[in-house]
């Protein structure tokens, strides 16, 4: 029996005993956090010597976690154009800290002999590699007005069900408090999967009050401070609440303070009131539960969800990886295609029918 009738006969009993359902896991990745770590941690250049290591690594980071997790759907989700508008109307400096200068960790910097040239490479290997996720059973969604993280928010709410189970794909921390029992989040970088024991084990915060707990910290990936002087031991110690299940809202936050305050517990309670305004709007810029979205813009969210999934397009998909000269970095391409997406291109026929 050779690799691919064993590899036939290992997919067909998967098939068997596995559940049918192309929604049973949902394994859905944030695209351009995947896309940008990816170009400046690869250094992989083509037969002609042009740097593709955001295509490649992208490539091959997904199709790790498909082969390792072993999802029954794949979606992906990039930023829609104009995503950040409502969140700048908030706080016009959102994201303001991000010039795309992505300096290549490994890679020969005289590949690149301007920031300009470093991010015209970006933009080619950003819409090339859509053509190669166009010939993937993928289900790809970018909506206007509206970032990735809404956007995977909204999808993670239309499968919360505990017959379904969803794995996010990201390093982005702001996904932690979508943790559910049926939804996990994969950070590839620290190889850990996170969920509701792993949050609490590593920030001693319960999912359900994370967003609270990032409202003190702040994000300085998207430029968004926090409240000088509280660091983690100090939200914990003032906020022990945050800890258990039950939500712990601003309003209690505030109550707590109010109640501190008056009995002359001044040390931190009243630095947090002194700041409230500071908390509230990170509150609202971080919290991507409240799902703040324009209706015709979930519609077509669900729409895209609903649609038949792409098949496997092997031979467009090979057409473009010999067009730009690939061979040398990624090796035994038709190995790498059928070991990783033959299985999901099955579960995507079932949309077909």
């Amino acid at each position: 029996m050779n690799k691919y009738q064993q590899l036939f006969k290992q997919l067909q009993k998967e098939k068997e005993s596995n559940p049918s359902d192309v929604n049973d896991h949902i394994m859905v990745f944030d695209g351009l956090n995947t896309f940008i770590r990816s170009f400046g941690a690869t250094p992989s250049t083509n037969e002609d010597g042009e740097h593709i290591g955001g295509i490649t690594g992208f490539l091959y980071s997904i199709g790790k976690a498909v082969r390792d997790f072993k999802p029954s759907r794949c979606v992906i989700v990039f930023d829609g154009v104009g995503g950040s508008a409502r969140r700048k109307k908030i706080y016009k400096d959102y994201k303001g800290n991000r010039a795309n200068k992505t300096r290549l960790r490994r890679h020969d910097h005289q590949q690149f002999t301007t920031i300009e040239d470093e991010q015209e490479a970006m933009r080619w290997q950003f819409s090339r590699l859509i053509s190669y996720l166009d010939n993937l059973p993928v289900t790809f969604l970018s909506i206007d007005g509206i970032e990735a993280d809404d956007t995977i928010a909204y999808i993670a709410q239309m499968y919360n069900d505990i017959s379904k189970k969803v794995t996010i794909v990201s390093t982005d921390r702001d996904f932690y408090q979508l943790i559910s029992p049926t939804l996990q989040v994969w950070s590839p970088i620290k190889k850990k999967m996170y969920d509701e024991q792993t949050l609490i084990e590593e920030f001693g915060v319960h999912p359900n009050n994370y967003v609270v707990y990032r409202t003190f910290t702040g994000d300085t990936s998207d430029n968004i401070p926090g409240v000088a002087g509280f660091g983690p031991k100090t939200i914990l110690k003032a906020f022990p609440e945050l800890v258990n299940p039950a939500e712990f809202t601003l309003e209690d936050l505030q109550t707590k303070c109010t109640d501190k305050v008056s009995l002359n517990e001044t040390k931190n309670y009243q630095k947090v009131l002194d700041n409230y305004k500071i908390i509230d709007k990170n509150y609202r810029l971080m919290n991507i539960k409240l799902l703040n979205i324009p209706a015709r813009n979930s519609t077509t969210i669900r729409g895209i969800m609903q649609q038949p999934i792409p098949s496997l397009n092997k031979l467009e998909f090979q057409r473009l990886f010999m067009e730009d000269k690939m061979w040398s970095t990624m090796k035994n391409l038709p190995e790498w295609l059928s070991n990783t997406w033959l299985s999901l291109n099955a579960f995507a026929q079932q949309t077909h029918k």
